[in-house]
C-alpha cells in the first residue's frame, strides 16, 4: 500500500498539487508564465498551457502554409527556412510511408 513512497517515478503525497508540471525553464521564465497564468487564467497554468500549446501549433501552421504557397509560386526560399522545409518534407513523405504501409497490411 505505501509501496508508492519508496518508487522514485511517482511524486510524493501532496506535491502534485503544488508542482504540477515540471518543465526546464530559467527562474525568470517561470516567474513570466505565472504571472500570465494569474492574469488571464486565476493562476492555473493548464488552461495558459493549452492556450500558448494551440497557438504556437496555429503559427506554425500558417509558416508552413507560406512556405508551400512560395515553393508552388516557384520562389526559393530564404536561407533560414531551408532546415525547416527539408523537416517539413521528411514529415510529409513518412506520413505517405506509413498510411501507404497501414493500407497494405490492411488490405493484406
Amino acid at each position: 500500500m505505501l509501496s508508492h513512497l519508496s518508487d522514485r517515478r511517482c511524486k510524493p503525497e501532496g506535491e502534485h498539487l503544488q508542482h504540477l508540471v515540471k518543465p526546464r525553464f530559467t527562474d525568470d521564465e517561470f516567474e513570466r508564465i505565472q504571472a500570465e497564468a494569474a492574469m488571464r487564467h486565476g493562476g492555473r497554468l493548464a488552461p495558459l498551457v493549452h492556450e500558448a500549446t494551440m497557438l504556437g501549433l496555429d503559427v506554425m501552421r500558417k509558416r508552413r502554409e507560406a512556405l508551400l504557397a512560395r515553393l508552388a509560386n516557384g520562389e526559393t526560399p530564404p536561407a533560414d527556412e531551408l532546415q525547416e522545409l527539408e523537416c517539413l518534407l521528411a514529415e510529409m513523405a513518412e506520413r505517405q510511408l506509413s498510411a501507404n504501409s497501414i493500407n497494405q497490411s490492411q488490405s493484406a
